[in-house]
């Protein structure tokens, strides 16, 4: 790929949908109450709605796209780092987007978090495999050197 906003973009948009499927699959698991969809819904959906088939598709909607914007912000990010120890920078982006979307983020818009242990545990491992997913793909479909 030659243009670093597409290369950005679909690996933030990968890695949230990896994220969403991965959260998906784990409230399978009985006692496990992630509501990520349905958190991220709340913003742009009426009460009525929540916890609906057309909230959770708006919410699955919002989070992509807030996948796909992150992608872009850790291309910025990795541009200016460089590409070296990669998986490293994509769990550490991955801990440190958690901290600011479902933790600051969360807390300042009054969304109502996980406060189970368990919850939060693996809200941390399913943003750092957003990170690491994220990171790799930009990293492997990169432009190696510029076009003159």
């Amino acid at each position: 790929m030659k243009d670093k906003f597409i290369i950005g973009s679909l690996a933030g948009l990968a890695g949230s949908a990896v994220m969403a499927l991965i959260n998906f699959i784990i409230n399978l698991i009985p006692g496990i109450n992630m509501e990520l969809i349905f958190g991220v819904s709340a913003l742009f959906i009426p009460e009525s709605l929540q916890g609906t088939l057309p909230g959770a598709a708006m919410g699955l909607f919002a989070h992509l796209i807030c996948g796909t914007l992150v992608g872009m912000v850790i291309l910025g990010l990795l541009e200016i780092s460089g590409y070296e120890h990669t998986l490293a920078k994509g769990a550490i982006l991955g801990l440190f987007s958690w901290f600011l979307l479902c933790g600051m983020l969360g807390r300042v818009l009054e969304l109502g978090m996980q406060d189970k242990f368990i919850d939060q545990v693996l809200f941390i491992i399913n943003h750092v495999f957003f990170g690491i997913i994220t990171v790799w793909l930009i990293k492997r479909y990169r432009l190696e050197q510029p076009i003159r």
